[in-house]
């Protein structure tokens, strides 16, 4: 059993409806009636990051940010967090290492630590980030894509996969690499600007895994997703190849649809906000994605991403 299979039992059993709840599990964050949004992300030592790696301030900083990326996917505005985590006993300082971090992420956006949780763990620190924010007219879903709509994301691919790779084989990642695994960035700007200008039909934001996360769109939204290999903006900076841009996860940017007319008002939110847009596919009539070449051969892509449950090892590396 995959991690989306067990996500989809599991929800059977949980969600059966609400007036309360306009929009409940399957996207980045559940919607209530009257606009607000609510997400939760969990990140476990071990599975998502290791002390060889990253600072506790960093591991804090990076759980925020990823929690808040669910905000931007939804075109939202974060407006509290609440942290909860599970730590060895008698570590306090760890504990008040990690409060610091998230905390900087929520001030990167604007969000307050509202309240939390802590409990002891025999072992792996976990730390679980809930993210409550607002959105207008139901948020932007993953399920609006449309036959015609072309694909686009934002920043560049690949970089945060390139230093796990690295760690994992007993070697330092390169400088820039680091950065975009221990700071990922903030998109809640253009997530709110996307969805405020009404050009994102659908948006998720990467976290899996390019290909993985634009499976999950085109489920979605009930339509085929092709992606060029050779548009994928790559973080050859950080040491990213095209495989790991496509496949590795943990970026944490944002992935939308948008009709064509709208392309030069995407372009514009480009110089407006520094953020690089890049186009890298379209939309099309039927189900799941696949990678063309610059002539339009298409291949099928693999699992394409990072999942919980499908790898044996459990290792995010």
């Amino acid at each position: 059993m995959d991690e989306t299979e067990l996500v989809e039992r599991l929800a059977a059993i949980g969600w059966k409806g609400s007036r309360g709840v306009i929009l409940g599990p399957g996207d980045d964050a559940a919607v209530l009636r009257g606009g607000l949004a609510v997400s939760t992300d969990m990140m476990v030592e071990g599975v998502h990051f290791s002390f060889d790696w990253v600072t506790p301030t960093e591991a804090g900083f990076r759980a925020g940010a990823a929690a808040l990326s669910d905000m931007a996917a939804m075109g939202a505005s974060p407006e509290a967090l609440l942290v909860s985590m599970a730590l060895p006993a008698g570590d306090p300082e760890l504990g008040e290492a990690l409060q610091r971090g998230v905390r900087a992420a929520g001030d990167r956006v604007g969000a307050v630590i509202a309240g939390g949780d802590v409990s002891r763990t025999p072992r792996a620190v976990v730390l679980d980030v809930v993210v409550v924010g607002r959105v207008r007219d139901g948020g932007v879903r993953r399920s609006g894509a449309q036959p015609g709509d072309d694909l686009w994301v934002s920043g560049v691919v690949g970089g945060a996969a390139a230093a796990v790779a690295a760690w994992s084989q007993g070697r330092e990642p390169a400088p820039a690499a680091r950065v975009r695994f221990a700071a990922p960035p903030d998109r809640t700007g253009l997530g709110r600007a996307l969805a405020a200008q009404g050009l994102a039909s659908a948006m998720i934001d990467i976290s899996d895994g390019l290909v993985l996360d634009a499976k999950r769109l085109a489920k979605a939204s009930s339509v085929a997703i092709r992606v060029r290999r050779d548009l994928v903006p790559v973080d050859t900076e950080a040491g990213g190849d095209l495989n790991r841009a496509l496949e590795g996860g943990e970026d944490y940017e944002l992935m939308f649809t948008a009709h064509p007319k709208g392309k030069e008002r995407v372009l514009a939110l480009e110089r407006e906000l520094s953020v690089q847009l890049t186009r890298i596919g379209t939309v099309g009539q039927g189900a799941d994605v696949a990678l063309e070449d610059s002539e339009g051969r298409q291949v099928r892509p693999g699992r394409g991403g990072y999942d919980h449950f499908a790898d044996p090892s459990g290792n995010r590396g």
